[in-house]
């Protein structure tokens, strides 16, 4: 891979796929800024490909075809417009599943926005999943894979992308920049090692975003106000709220400086833990919280997300 610290997860795939140890389906966390989007198409093309070894040849027909985006065994199901993943969907699905390939491959399925499919549908993805159709392969990518039912997850093969440190990041930065970053640079390489492709865009078009997380801790802690989120921007700070608290959580183990991403905040957030007698416990209530309001998000339409955000950290404070 291009992106090096997936290279352990794509050599992973490779050898079970060339050993004939695959597992028929595989569960993926949809990580972008991480790579997920670029390391799934690889895989897909890999799965799809009648002369594949390490990667997709590129040349057969059936990589043609899907690069022409017609390829007739090849299925993507997602949300439409941000609404549940539907029973209907899934079951248009395993009825086109039925029937035999089209190349005299593999059938392959991108199941994008698991998390979003509602219960009746996950449990028709479940019947399928038990019996799957002979060389059928799923690749299902939800955002957080703990939000799918246990059942489901049971199913699939879990897999987690590694996450670069900052030593990394920076040294992947410079190559791609083709230049020595700055100190600033530097310091932001440890603040979002976990988000490189992010960086990159934003070092590229000198547009690095305002530091959320960094801006509710301050509020946290009475030296500012407590932000006005709007639609537009308030999935950046139910983001931000989940990586404040994973941060507090960090805290409250006693990790180092090399563990955190706010350590200009580090005494005054420990402080603040010390007066609340605020337990990890309690942090992941809060993570949880978070976790269900996207949920809630996703299957529901007309709910308000800036509300629902505001009410979280009502209770927060």
């Amino acid at each position: 891979m291009s992106l090096p610290w997936l290279r352990e997860n794509w050599r992973q795939l490779v050898n079970e796929y060339a050993s004939g140890n695959l597992n028929h389906a595989h569960c993926l966390p949809w990580q972008p800024d991480l790579g997920a989007e670029a390391f799934i198409k690889e895989w897909l093309k890999l799965l799809l490909c009648t002369q594949a070894r390490n990667r997709a040849c590129g040349v057969c027909k059936s990589c043609l075809l899907h690069k022409a985006g017609n390829h007739p065994d090849y299925y993507e199901v997602a949300s439409q417009d941000g609404k549940v993943v539907s029973v209907d969907q899934i079951r248009e699905l395993t009825g086109k599943l039925q029937q035999t390939p089209n190349q005299a491959g593999a059938k392959v399925v991108w199941l994008r926005d698991a998390e979003r499919m509602s219960i009746t549908a996950a449990n028709a993805l479940l019947k399928t999943l038990e019996e799957p159709t002979q060389s059928t392969y799923f690749v299902v990518s939800p955002e957080r894979t703990e939000r799918l039912l246990p059942t489901l997850r049971s199913r699939m093969q879990l897999h987690r992308f590694n996450v670069p440190d900052e030593t990394a990041v920076a040294q992947w930065l410079a190559q791609q920049l083709e230049r020595v970053l700055t100190a600033a640079e530097q310091q932001l390489c440890k603040r979002y090692h976990h988000r490189p492709l992010a960086l990159l865009e934003w070092l590229e078009n000198d547009s690095v975003p305002a530091d959320y997380p960094q801006q509710l801790a301050s509020a946290l802690l009475g030296d500012s106000g407590w932000p006005a989120p709007d639609k537009s921007s308030w999935r950046d700070w139910l983001l931000a709220t989940e990586h404040l608290l994973n941060e507090l959580v960090r805290l409250k183990q006693g990790l180092g400086n090399e563990h955190l991403q706010l350590v200009s905040q580090q005494e005054q957030l420990t402080r603040w833990l010390t007066e609340k007698n605020y337990q990890v416990t309690e942090l992941n209530h809060w993570l949880k919280s978070c976790y269900d309001v996207r949920r809630k998000l996703a299957e529901q339409s007309g709910l308000n997300g800036p509300l629902l955000l505001q009410e979280l950290w009502t209770r927060l404070r």
